[in-house]
């Protein structure tokens, strides 16, 4: 073997024993359900184009349980990044929301509502779905993932705005896939709120 063979080699080896050793600890992590979720039936829902946020929504929904729900564009977005990202910037700058398809959320106490962040915002189609719905006498829970800078304050704002007559808790935000960790990230935000009620 060569030096250079054997030094790459070492440094996966060591590598997989931090993540093995980090997945050992997370699955240590006590988790209790928090005061809200007692005696309530809970709704996830999300809206995902890569893929991020659905993974996310999946792993709370494991947490939390209760049903899950993706929301659905009457007519989809191009598949192509660069075609998409031109009819949204429009749609955004004409103040258009996109037609979804109906979600009832009317038997539900908790609603879990997940959204990427496009341009420093929520996306149009979960703006679209909380635009349509009567959050009177829910909790909303909200949950974002984002790969660049967002600005937490302002998205929170947003949504608050929309739906004033719903009691609306913490954000959660999840930057970039780290997905080994967002069982444990997942189960300390929900230990937070719990805390803070």
């Amino acid at each position: 073997m060569t030096k250079v063979f054997k030094i790459v080699l070492f440094s996966v080896l060591c590598l997989c024993l931090m993540l093995i050793l980090k997945i050992i600890t997370l699955k240590n992590v006590n988790y209790k359900r928090p005061r809200f979720l007692e005696n309530k039936k809970v709704l996830v829902v999300y809206y995902s184009n890569s893929g991020h946020t659905k993974k996310i929504a999946e792993n709370i929904r494991n947490v939390v349980g209760g049903d899950i729900k993706q929301i659905e564009l009457v007519e989809k977005y191009p598949a192509k990044r660069v075609a998409m990202s031109k009819i949204v910037k429009q749609q955004m700058k004409e103040n258009h929301l996109p037609a979804i398809e109906w979600l009832d959320i009317s038997d539900y106490d908790v609603v879990f509502v997940g959204s990427p962040i496009w341009n420093g915002k929520i996306s149009l189609p979960t703006k679209a779905f909380l635009s349509t719905q009567d959050f009177e006498h829910k909790i909303i829970v909200p949950f974002f993932t984002y790969s660049g800078g967002a600005m937490r304050g302002k998205i929170s704002d947003e949504i608050y705005t929309i739906t004033k007559n719903a009691k609306m808790l913490r954000a959660k935000f999840f930057f970039g896939n780290g997905i080994c960790l967002q069982k444990q990230q997942i189960m300390k935000w929900l230990n937070e709120l719990s805390a803070e009620e």
